[in-house]
């Protein structure tokens, strides 16, 4: 009799695989699929089904009040909320139970859930008529909802979006690109468009930081499976991508199956697939023929295929500020590089005009005709005719004397030279002939 009991047990629990891997669904029905542990689950209508496996008790009525479903789990917990936020239940792999005071929030449909700190929180979303990029959480002591203050001005926060590539990782929450409204675009709210930068959020410091700028080839309509490998998995008709923000990381699946994927239900938007690492594989809702649709499981090398190929996820964003001043640092140095390399004819050049106001016209002469002369000395006695014949020679060699000793006090205090401006020496062919240049 016991023998007989086993067997029919085992029956039961083929028979309740075949039939879950094959419930039919109305398209436009509303359905939403999810894992918890090592079970996956379909939400359809007002009951919940186990497609994964035998579960004594179900299908049975959920009794969930809402009708679209986000759900995030951490160790043996899992928390149901309403898709735009406000209501939370608990999930044990058999029953829901309400938590919230609260009611739902319709302002943040397709956010991105996750845990902090044993919280509940959500990034960006739609809703009330607009994009949101704001971090949300679920405060359990209130049962309510609340906005989680930030630091950051709205110009150093990233552009709202919903249906985004994110990834948490230890107090750090990264944002991918999603579908909002670009920036400086005509009639914004008629062309919302696939934003594609990346961010950081620091719960240490409440600050953003870009990351940096994307190219990654995506459309609408795409899925993410966020709980794939720690990262986000991109489900687009164009191709499958493995995003892993933190380590600036894209991995490219080449030979995904693109059959599969077009044929996803479209009419929840991330609700159609759900990874159940135990399995290795994905129970995917496919849109059939006539008006249904059915859950399909499909091993991960199935889905994906095996080969895979590596490249950066975005372009490091230069921090201009910083950038600004390395630059201005370069500047300087190299201003008093060429400063320092410069001879003193060459800095009288650079400034001629001014000079030619400041100096008299006797000293300015002399000027004159010892940058004419660099780099070679010029003998005293040409300096001497630029002064009127009715001078007498000790008269000009005075006033020779003089406009040196003026033009080197002007130049010194000009240029902040701290070296003589000028050099002399004696006449190599005549040595009773004095000689001087610039240095």
């Amino acid at each position: 009799m016991k023998y007989c009991t086993n067997l029919f047990l085992i029956f039961l629990l083929h028979l309740n695989v075949s039939i879950g891997q094959n419930i039919k669904l109305a398209q436009k029905g509303n359905h939403f699929l999810f894992t918890f542990k090592s079970q996956t689950y379909l939400l359809e209508n007002d009951s919940i089904h186990n497609v994964s496996g035998f579960q004594l008790g179900l299908p049975k009525l959920h009794g969930l009040e809402m009708k679209e479903f986000k759900f995030v789990s951490k160790g043996d917990v899992g928390y149901m909320k309403n898709a735009s936020s406000g209501i939370v239940y608990t999930f044990d792999g058999n029953d829901f139970k309400r938590l919230d005071h609260s009611f739902d929030f319709k302002s943040q449909f397709r956010s991105f859930s996750f845990f902090h700190h044993h919280s509940i929180l959500d990034f960006g979303g739609y809703g009330l008529h607009t994009f949101k990029n704001i971090i949300s959480f679920y405060n359990f002591a209130k049962k309510e909802t609340e906005v989680f203050d930030q630091v950051s001005s709205l110009k150093e926060s990233p552009t709202p979006r919903d249906r985004m590539m994110a990834q948490y990782d230890n107090g750090t929450l990264f944002i991918g690109p999603g579908h909002g409204i670009p920036l400086d675009i005509e009639n914004p709210y008629e062309n919302a468009g696939f934003i594609n930068d990346y961010w950081q959020f620091s719960f240490e410091d409440k600050k953003w930081n870009k990351l940096g700028e994307g190219s990654i080839n995506a459309s609408y309509p795409y899925d993410f499976v966020y709980d794939f490998n720690g990262h986000a998995l991109l489900i687009s008709e164009l191709g499958v991508y493995e995003c892993d923000i933190k380590n600036n990381t894209l991995i490219y699946y080449p030979e995904a199956n693109l059959g599969i994927i077009k044929s996803l239900n479209k009419n929840n938007t991330l609700s159609s697939i759900s990874y159940n690492k135990a399995k290795s594989g994905f129970y995917l809702i496919i849109d059939k023929p006539m008006a249904q649709s059915e859950v399909l499981f499909v091993k991960r090398d199935d889905f994906l295929g095996t080969k895979k190929s590596f490249s950066q996820l975005y372009s490091t964003a230069i921090n201009w500020y910083l950038y600004s001043i390395g630059i201005a640092l370069i500047l300087v140095f190299w201003l008093i590089y060429i400063r320092r390399n410069k001879s003193t004819a060459q800095l009288i050049l650079t400034k001629i005009e001014e000079i030619q106001k400041d100096l008299k016209q006797e000293d300015l002469g002399i000027l004159n005709l010892l940058v004419e002369s660099y780099p070679n000395y010029i003998n005293y006695s040409e300096l001497l005719e630029l002064f009127p014949e009715h001078l007498g020679y000790e008269s000009k060699k005075k006033k020779i004397r003089q406009s040196i000793i003026t033009i080197e006090e002007y130049l010194i205090q000009k240029f902040k030279i701290k070296h003589p401006v000028f050099s002399y020496r004696k006449n190599i062919e005549d040595r009773r002939e004095k000689q001087i240049r610039l240095k």
